[in-house]
């Protein structure tokens, strides 16, 4: 049977995405290794963040980008046990790292976020935050990366590729992250928008900065979507889902076990 006290914004998504991936990861704990690009995306995030309060907390002393990532890196390495490297090593994505860490565009603006801080003097950075939603029984949760000083949530992305300027406005996890503010009686973002940092991985490296916003209307749906996964999920509905880009054996983590036939 199953057991959850919980639900996360990356959670609900991958039901959408597939429900029988879902419940390969969820109810039957079906192991499978790590992508390195994840691996490489959290390193990355964990290295702006302490970088930034390290910023705050001894500005004459500042340890540079560069010094930090190979110290997160080896941590997610670590930690995540099992990496499927793909067409990656582990020295590659470490010295990708240091390349895009290492260029003056990107330092410049990494050197630019100011993060609001909070009574104590702490910067905002790695903040929880608890949604709960009429009809579900358990509370959807999650981290956002950091909020800036003009009050506005942000996460922070690597990207093989640039971003539409479209993207920021079709993804779910803004309006996750805003309705969990609201709902705690955060103020400081009445226009409710919502700001990404993507960093690309490209041979130049590069970064955007790209904002969205969500209207009250976008928050009541929200709350219907989790409601409808929680009552499919309860009722143990797990169809798998062709028409997803995942669906396809460079991507899927349980290709072998699913269309794979295995």
């Amino acid at each position: 049977m199953l057991h959850l006290d919980h639900l996360s914004y990356s959670s609900v998504c991958s039901y959408l995405a597939c429900p029988r991936g879902w419940k390969f990861h969820y109810v039957d704990q079906v192991e499978v290794p790590t992508a390195g690009a994840l691996a490489f995306g959290s390193a990355y995030h964990e290295t702006v963040g302490a970088y930034t309060i390290n910023c705050v907390a001894d500005p004459k002393n500042v340890v540079p980008l560069a010094d930090i990532w190979p110290i997160k890196w080896r941590e997610q390495i670590e930690q995540r046990g099992r990496i499927a490297w793909g067409n990656d090593t582990m020295e590659g994505l470490l010295e990708m790292g240091l390349r895009i860490l290492r260029n003056k565009d990107i330092q410049r603006e990494i050197d630019g976020i100011s993060p609001l801080l909070d009574a104590t003097g702490a910067p905002r950075i790695e903040e929880f935050i608890s949604l709960q939603v009429p009809g579900v029984p358990i509370p959807i949760i999650g981290y956002v990366d950091l909020i800036t000083d003009d009050g506005i949530p942000c996460d922070i992305k690597t990207a093989t590729r640039a971003w539409s300027k479209d993207r920021p406005g079709q993804e779910t996890q803004p309006t996750f992250y805003l309705a969990a503010l609201n709902q705690a009686g955060y103020d400081l973002n009445p226009d409710m928008r919502f700001r990404y940092y993507v960093f690309t991985k490209s041979k130049t490296p590069k970064v955007q900065v790209l904002e969205t916003r969500r209207a009250p209307g976008d928050l009541v749906w929200l709350l219907g979507m989790v409601r409808d996964v929680w009552s499919a999920i309860k009722a143990g509905e797990f169809p798998p889902n062709p028409t997803t880009w995942k669906c396809d054996p460079r991507y899927c983590d349980y290709w072998d076990i699913c269309r794979g036939g295995k």
